[in-house]
C-alpha cells in the first residue's frame, strides 16, 4: 500500500442536477482557507465561498483565486438556471390580456354579424354595413398570436374609419372597441418585454455548464492530489480525507435512493449494477 491517500473517482454524470450540484456545494465547502489552512469545519453550508478563499485562492491544493471565482460562479449559475421558474410573470400576464381580447374580438364580430336580423332598423343597417367590414376578421381569435395581434390592429383601423363611425355607435361597440385597443396593445407590450427579458438574461444551459464543472472539478481533483504529494500539508491531507468521506456518502446515499423500490433485496446487494465508488 502506498503512503500517499488518493482521491477516490466519482462519475458525476450519474446524478440529476439537484444532486450534481449538493455534491459540489459540499466540495466547495471542505475548501481550507488560506488563512487558516483547515478552517473549513467551522464554515457553514455555502451559500457564497469564503471571501479570503475568492480573494486568494486555497495554495494548501493548489487552487488559484481565479479557480475558485471560476468554479464557485458556474456552480450559482447552474443553480440559477436549475430553479428558474418555468413561468415568468409576463408571461401569466400576457394570458390574461390575451384571454381578454380573444373575448372582446368574439363578441365584436358576433354583435355585428347577429345585428342584420335585429327588429331594430338602424341597428338591422348598422349590422348590415359593418358586416362587410368585419367579414375578413371573423375568426381571428384563433390565430397565431402574433397574427391576431396585428390582425386586431387592422381591424380596429377599419372599423374606426370615419364612414363606419355613426353604425358602431348605433350597436353600441365603441366602449368595446377601446377596450379591444387597450388589452391588445397590453399584450402586445408584454410580449415584447418578455422577448428582450429572456434575450438579456439568456443563459447558458444546464448541459453547457455541468461540462465546464466537470472539467473544473476534474482539475480540483488532479491539483489537490499533486500538491498533497509534491507539497504535503496538514490542509491538503484533511481535504483529501474530508473530500473522500463524502464521495463515499454521495455514493452511498445515491445507491440507497436508486434501489429504494427494491425492498426485497435487503441484502446491501443494490450497487450491483451501477459503478460501484472504491
Amino acid at each position: 500500500m502506498g503512503t500517499f491517500t488518493k482521491i477516490k473517482t466519482l462519475p458525476l454524470s450519474i446524478f440529476n442536477n439537484a444532486e450534481y450540484l449538493a455534491f459540489l456545494n459540499s466540495v466547495l465547502n471542505l475548501v481550507p482557507t488560506p488563512s487558516e489552512g483547515g478552517g473549513e469545519d467551522d464554515r457553514p453550508v455555502i451559500e457564497s465561498l469564503d471571501a479570503d478563499i475568492r480573494t486568494n485562492g486555497s495554495p494548501e491544493i493548489g487552487l488559484s483565486a481565479q479557480f475558485v471565482q471560476t468554479l464557485e460562479d458556474d456552480v450559482m449559475q447552474l443553480a440559477d438556471v436549475v430553479n428558474e421558474s418555468r413561468i415568468a410573470q409576463e408571461t401569466e400576464e400576457a394570458a390574461v390580456h390575451e384571454k381578454n381580447r380573444d373575448n372582446l374580438v368574439i363578441y365584436i364580430t358576433t354583435r355585428i354579424s347577429r345585428a342584420g336580423t335585429l327588429p331594430l332598423e338602424a341597428e338591422r343597417d348598422a349590422g348590415k354595413f359593418l358586416y362587410k367590414v368585419v367579414k375578413p376578421y371573423i375568426g381571428i381569435a384563433r390565430l397565431p398570436v402574433a397574427q391576431e395581434s396585428a390582425a386586431i390592429q387592422g381591424m380596429l383601423i377599419d372599423l374606426r374609419k370615419e364612414e363606419n363611425a355613426t353604425y358602431i355607435t348605433t350597436l353600441g361597440l365603441d366602449a368595446y372597441l377601446a377596450e379591444l385597443e387597450k388589452e391588445n396593445n397590453a399584450y402586445i407590450a408584454l410580449t415584447s418585454t418578455r422577448t428582450q427579458s429572456r434575450a438579456a438574461n439568456k443563459k447558458d444551459s444546464g448541459e453547457t455548464i455541468r461540462k465546464r464543472l466537470d472539467e473544473q472539478y476534474d482539475d480540483l481533483v488532479m491539483l489537490a492530489q499533486s500538491f498533497s504529494v509534491a507539497q504535503p500539508t496538514a490542509a491538503a491531507t484533511t481535504f483529501i480525507n474530508n473530500l473522500n468521506q463524502l464521495i463515499t456518502e454521495t455514493t452511498t446515499a445515491y445507491n440507497q435512493r436508486s434501489k429504494a423500490p427494491r425492498k426485497k433485496n435487503s441484502g446491501g446487494g443494490g450497487e450491483d449494477d451501477r459503478p460501484v465508488i472504491e
